[in-house]
């Protein structure tokens, strides 16, 4: 029985593709022609093998260990891969043999296996890998046993499905057991050009004429031309502004394939030259690249190259830019894989549900004002400008330094401790083993907050990670509050540096009314968390006028 991992290639890709295989690969053998009759039509079908063009022998990456031993080094022989090429009128398709699926992803139609996938029933879902864009769990591979539900959550896109489909019991075209992502892997008997053929019209039948039994969200592909530009200069430009940002991705899904940029993996980072030979792919790695050899990663991240390496062989060729999952907040759009996807309807559905389960308050005096700030610092001048730092300096100086003493979030959180009731945690750590960790900034009435001032996704997102900290620790017995009072909430405060206020919905502010879609992912991922521990999640809302320098 054989594995046959089939790809439709995107129509305006065709072209390209086509001359991709004939430069990568070697022609072998005469294209044979098999013609079969669909809905009374003789339909011809060139099938065309296509071998990668023999590479050099490569050392063994462990040839230390060897010599180590006082044993010879030794060579590896590199894979064979092979790409079978299905052509008919108004389709080309693409069976993959070996490593091959890493060129042929690049030119296939996204869509292609779950637009499949949603026709089928299924008696048994086997495993799924799930997108869950800015949650701490980026990807996730969820296996099960005898279950037949496809499940998924808020703020989650299918990568992957593997599932038995319920199928005839004459039924011979494939069998049951069923992989789909970017491509479909199907398991054949008495393999043949013959039983690829007919498979590949079944496929296109099931597609033409049957109704979809699922909803699968997945994202959509952007194809306008005008869009695209705009994304991409706005890519580079926040990466010059903040090359930090940018996530490589340590699962990605090629076809219906799951690779870990890491376990048996090697890659070697390229640009103008100069290489670098890493075990693991990541900012830090890439950072100390650029840092060796005298480049500015803000201007060439996107340009970098990587050869991803398994067994010696090579495996692709990437740019950065395909390498790494970025998410532009005003478009509401995702890069994947060097692809821009907009988020679609069913995806969006349900992250609107989720984030109107969670509850939201707005108390107007707790508002911070530019006056309000200003008061502050004037309190402080009056109390603290005869301290020995300040001798011999001007009002103004003082100011200044008054001010970066006491930024904004800090001054917050005293004025709640002063005149509200709080408990101020800002800037307070514990040890936790040889970490030094900041618990939370705020506590009261058994609520504990997390307290960010800021306009763009960016800045707010760091305070969920701090959030998810402070819970982390309460759940394991080392966040330490006065008199071990006990946590009932956890809640995200949000001082947004914005005139209009939210729009409200039964009387409190409307989360999704933000137009910042990152935010609004990872508060869903820190909802999810929160309940999961067992305690209530709760977002304060205030407003903030930047304070006067």
């Amino acid at each position: 029985m054989g594995s046959i991992n089939l790809y439709q290639i995107e129509e305006v890709k065709r072209r390209s593709f086509v001359q991709e295989i004939k430069k990568e690969y070697k022609k072998i053998g005469n294209t044979k022609t098999i013609s079969q009759q669909v809905d009374n039509i003789d339909i011809v079908f060139s099938l065309t093998l296509y071998l990668a063009r023999p590479q050099k022998i490569k050392d063994l990456s462990w040839n230390w260990l060897l010599t180590e031993f006082d044993t010879l080094e030794s060579k590896s022989r590199i894979l064979p891969k092979a790409v079978l090429l299905v052509e008919k009128h108004d389709s080309i398709y693409a069976i993959t043999f070996g490593h091959s699926y890493f060129m042929v992803d690049k030119f296939c139609d996204r869509d292609f296996g779950f637009n499949f996938a949603r026709k089928l029933k299924y008696k048994e879902v086997k495993t799924t890998t799930l997108i869950s864009p800015h949650s701490r769990r980026n990807k996730t591979i969820n296996s099960y046993l005898y279950y037949e539900e496809l499940e998924f959550d808020s703020g989650e896109s299918y990568a992957k499905l593997k599932a038995k489909a319920d199928l005839p019991d004459d039924f011979i075209t494939f069998k049951p057991t069923l992989e789909f992502g970017n491509s479909i892997k199907f398991s054949i008997e008495n393999d043949s050009l013959d039983k690829i053929v007919c498979l590949i019209i079944y496929v296109e039948k099931t597609l033409r004429t049957q109704e979809d039994l699922h909803r699968i969200p997945v994202f959509s592909i952007i194809k306008d031309t005008d869009l695209l530009n705009q994304l991409n200069i706005q890519l580079s430009s926040n990466i010059r502004q903040n090359p930090a940002q940018i996530n490589v991705a340590e699962l990605d899904i090629i076809g219906a394939t799951e690779i870990f940029n890491r376990n048996d993996y090697e890659f070697t980072i390229k640009y103008e030259g100069k290489e670098k030979a890493v075990s693991a792919l990541n900012y830090d790695e890439i950072e100390t690249f650029c840092n060796e050899h005298g480049f500015d990663i803000a201007e060439i991240l996107l340009d970098i190259s990587v050869v991803s390496y398994q067994d010696g062989s090579v495996c692709r060729t990437d740019k950065i830019k395909n390498l790494i999952d970025y998410t532009n907040d005003s478009s509401r759009c995702l890069l994947s894989k060097g692809q821009w996807y907009k988020y679609n309807n069913d995806y969006m559905q349900y992250l609107v549900e989720s984030l109107s389960g969670i509850k939201v308050l707005y108390n107007p005096k707790y508002d911070f004002l530019s006056e309000h700030y200003d008061a502050f610092i004037a309190e402080k001048y009056l109390s603290e400008k005869g301290n020995k730092e300040y001798q011999g300096k001007s009002k103004d100086e003082i100011i200044t330094a008054l001010k970066r003493k006491y930024y904004a979030e800090k001054s917050f959180n005293l004025i709640r401790e002063m005149h509200d009731g709080f408990q101020n945690f800002d800037r307070y750590t514990q040890r936790i083993g040889s970490a030094e960790i900041e618990p939370m900034d705020l506590y009261k009435d058994r609520t504990m907050f997390a307290v960010k001032i800021g306009s763009t996704s960016a800045k707010l997102c760091y305070v969920i990670d701090q959030s998810l900290t402070s819970l982390k620790m309460y759940k394991r017995g080392q966040l330490k509050i006065h008199n071990n009072e006990i946590i009932d909430m956890v809640a995200l405060w949000l001082i947004l540096e914005r005139k209009k206020h939210l729009k409200l919905k039964n009387g409190m502010p409307d989360i999704n009314d933000l137009d910042m879609l990152m935010l609004k992912n990872r508060i869903d991922q820190w909802k999810k968390e929160v309940l999961l521990s067992g305690l209530k999640p709760c977002i304060y809302i205030n407003y903030c006028s930047k304070a006067k320098d």
